[in-house]
């Protein structure tokens, strides 16, 4: 009898521990890497410390979301086979010239642990795909919408992207850093401009590529010109060189002609030595001796009457 009540007794803390272990087991949950647990009470309400990733037990009449804490990435982009939504989700933009014109638009962004419990009274008990797909895009269109009409489609599509995104990323910022929500960036992406922006984009490149072409085309003449300074300069200077040159030259041709001339009139005798009134000769030795020959081999001078020099 005792043995027989000790095992109904064994019994029934087994069932009972299994009971309780089945009811712990089928009120947990678990919260993943990268993610924090909101716990919501539906007597309390929102339990005010939120959860770390790991194993816990939702009790009766409560509830668990979650948000991921990484960085996410939000993408509105036309193509119906990318993005979050499998349908044409581009952003329309208005311009300043009136242009309506679609991008694909990304958002980076992070809901961060400390703000988790604001994301969820900000936009209630909805998961963050909803929040994605339906206010922080709603907000998006706002926002560049808001700063579109400050450029036209060529500058959104150019030089004047960067600046955009920056302010649009900006204005995004002011809006959700409330709502518990951290911007980090928007981007533009693909344009999808309208047939008549086309048409617009086509006849301004043309333009812009019929000034470049004008702008290389006088560089081109301006270098060409100076070249043709150079070398007329470099003409005359070896025209002058040249000239010169040639003056020298012909001087000194002349020089040497005239200098063969007379050697070949040269009779080989010395020319007599004339002398005028106080000019003072010098001689050398061989001078000397050839004119001491020739007056040896002259004829006798004609003698005087002797009568000239007695008058």
């Amino acid at each position: 009898m005792k043995f027989k009540t000790f095992a109904l007794g064994c019994g029934g803390v087994l069932v009972a521990g299994i009971a309780i272990w089945s009811f712990i087991e089928s009120r947990s949950a678990w919260i993943d890497a990268g993610y924090v647990g909101i716990l919501y009470d539906a007597s309390s309400g929102v339990q005010p410390k939120p959860l770390k990733p790991g194993r816990v037990f939702v009790g009766w009449r409560q509830r668990l979301y979650s948000f991921p804490t990484k960085l996410m990435s939000a993408k509105y982009v036309q193509d119906a086979n990318e993005g979050e939504q499998k349908v044409a989700d581009g952003i329309l933009i208005t311009t300043s010239d009136n242009a309506n014109t679609t991008f694909d638009v990304c958002v980076i962004y992070r809901i961060s642990e400390e703000n988790a419990i604001k994301v969820f009274n900000s936009f209630g008990p909805i998961d963050v795909e909803t929040i994605q797909a339906n206010h922080l895009r709603r907000a998006i269109k706002d926002v560049v919408n808001e700063i579109g009409p400050k450029y036209d489609v060529f500058e959104l599509m150019g030089p004047k992207r960067q600046e955009f995104c920056q302010l649009a990323t900006d204005s995004l910022k002011k809006r959700m850093d409330s709502k518990g929500i951290a911007i980090d960036s928007l981007m533009l992406m693909t344009a999808y401009p309208a047939p008549e922006t086309m048409e617009k984009i086509t006849r301004r490149v043309n333009q812009y590529t019929e000034y470049d072409i004008a702008v290389l085309r006088k560089q081109i003449a301006e270098v060409s010109r100076q070249t043709n300074v150079i070398t007329a300069q470099a003409r005359m200077t070896a025209t002058q060189l040249t000239s010169a040159t040639a003056k020298d030259k012909g001087l000194e041709q002349l020089q040497l002609q005239a200098d063969e001339e007379a050697i070949e009139k040269w009779d080989g005798h010395l020319p007599e030595i004339r002398t005028g009134g106080n000019q003072t000769m010098i001689l050398d030795g061989s001078s000397l001796a050839a004119l001491s020959k020739r007056r040896a081999t002259a004829p006798a001078a004609t003698a005087r009457p002797q009568g000239e020099n007695g008058q």
